[in-house]
């Protein structure tokens, strides 16, 4: 009779928990999902569930009347407030480029003079001058005596003299001139009637002596090269431009040195020379730069500032953007308060602003600081998403009982062996 008793009991216990169970379960409206999304790429959605493409975790279901308006989380306010978070309008505008690069201030290769001696003679007398020193156009290096001017000369002045065929005296002038003699001294031959026979080194340009090999008494015989004058005012700026920034040589370039930082010096022409180094992918850039004080020196650096802007496009700052490697995405603040991710396309970056080439609309809001503190925001909520898949799907099982005759004295010997 007891066991008996005992069955019925437990056959009543066992169809009350049933019952239970089917009351429960109709009084609980069924969830209709959505979609399936990954919690750390919450902008893409999935059909069906399964493992995320992404990452190493499950898709997490999307239910009816959990956030309709996207995959966003909800900051309380006075948190918000406390951390300083800050949030942005997305703008139209361009891009300001700008890139500095190292220069070389160098001689202006237009302005270089060769002194050279005309005909055969001897130095008569040198001003006291040296490689480096400073002249100026029209100054007088040295004096030079050529002998063999002077029958040529004396011909010329007697053939004046008896009034000759003018043809006959112009054809002894013109041999004087091809013969290396200036006209100025021409000019002094016919107004004092005398042979000049001293030829004056005259210095062409202003600037500074690179070369002088003249000295008193010594010879000098035809095309000898007596010195070398290198203008300073203008002056070569020259830098080597990556070929990435070639778009940027197209502007007005600024022009600083280190002893004058503040100061912007003028360019007077910019040309971006046709041939490139294959070895470093640069092109150079050679400035004319105006040097009326002689503040820059050849042989020491300056700086140039290139400057440019990209087409018109949605702007945001470049510290919204949170980089995943081959995706980048925002946090966008909705209407109603809360944030959601945004994925885009950037089409690149300058002074700390990005171009959005899709992805974003003008005025839309997005997060400029605290990013890390709605990113844990998302990825708790994600987290709590699959745990709560997890626990309806395969609620948690009781750990299994150790094998017969494994004891606590012998279980770690025996996971040893």
């Amino acid at each position: 009779m007891r066991r008996t008793f005992a069955y019925i009991m437990l056959t009543l216990g066992l169809m009350s928990v049933l019952w239970l169970q089917l009351a429960v379960k109709a009084q609980t409206p069924e969830r209709r999902i959505l979609y399936w999304y990954d919690p750390m790429y919450p902008g893409t959605r999935f059909d069906q569930p399964g493992r995320s493409p992404f990452m190493d975790m499950d898709l997490v279901p999307r239910y009816a009347g959990e956030a309709e308006s996207g995959p966003g989380v909800r900051i309380d306010p006075v948190q918000v407030q406390n951390l300083g978070l800050k949030v942005t309008r997305v703008k139209s505008g361009r891009l300001s480029y700008a890139r500095d690069l190292p220069a070389n201030i160098e001689f202006n290769g237009y302005q270089r003079a060769r002194l050279q001696s005309r005909a055969e003679g001897f130095v008569a007398q040198v001003r006291s001058l040296s490689v480096g020193d400073p002249v100026k156009a029209g100054d007088i290096l040295a004096t030079v005596t050529v002998p063999g001017w002077a029958s040529d000369q004396s011909e010329y002045l007697l053939l004046k003299a008896q009034k000759a065929d003018g043809r006959i005296i112009r054809g002894v002038r013109e041999k004087l001139r091809l013969g290396g003699m200036p006209e100025d001294m021409l000019k002094a031959v016919d107004q004092t009637g005398r042979v000049q026979t001293d030829l004056a080194i005259v210095s062409p340009v202003s600037g500074v002596i690179t070369q002088l090999d003249l000295y008193r008494g010594m010879n000098i015989e035809k095309n000898m090269t007596l010195a070398e004058v290198q203008g300073l005012d203008p002056v070569w700026v020259t830098a080597e431009i990556p070929e990435g920034d070639l778009y940027l040589a197209g502007g007005r370039p600024r022009v600083t040195a280190a002893a004058w930082p503040q100061r912007a010096f003028e360019v007077v022409s910019s040309a971006l020379l046709p041939q490139g180094d294959g070895a470093t992918r640069t092109v150079p850039l050679r400035l004319t730069v105006a040097n009326p004080e002689g503040l820059l020196k050849p042989g020491l650096t300056a700086a140039i500032r290139l400057r440019g802007q990209g087409p018109e496009g949605l702007l945001i700052p470049t510290q919204s953007l949170i980089d995943l490697g081959q995706t980048k995405r925002v946090i966008t603040r909705q209407e109603d308060g809360s944030f959601v991710p945004r994925e885009v396309i950037t089409g690149g970056s300058a002074r700390e602003e990005t171009l959005i080439a899709a992805g974003l609309s003008e005025g839309e809001q997005v997060v400029v600081s605290g990013l890390f503190l709605i990113d844990s925001e998302a990825n708790l909520a994600g987290a709590l998403d699959r745990l709560t898949a997890g626990s309806a799907a395969a609620p948690l099982q009781p750990a299994p009982a150790p094998p017969a005759g494994l004891t606590r004295e012998n279980r770690h010997d025996s996971q040893t062996d």
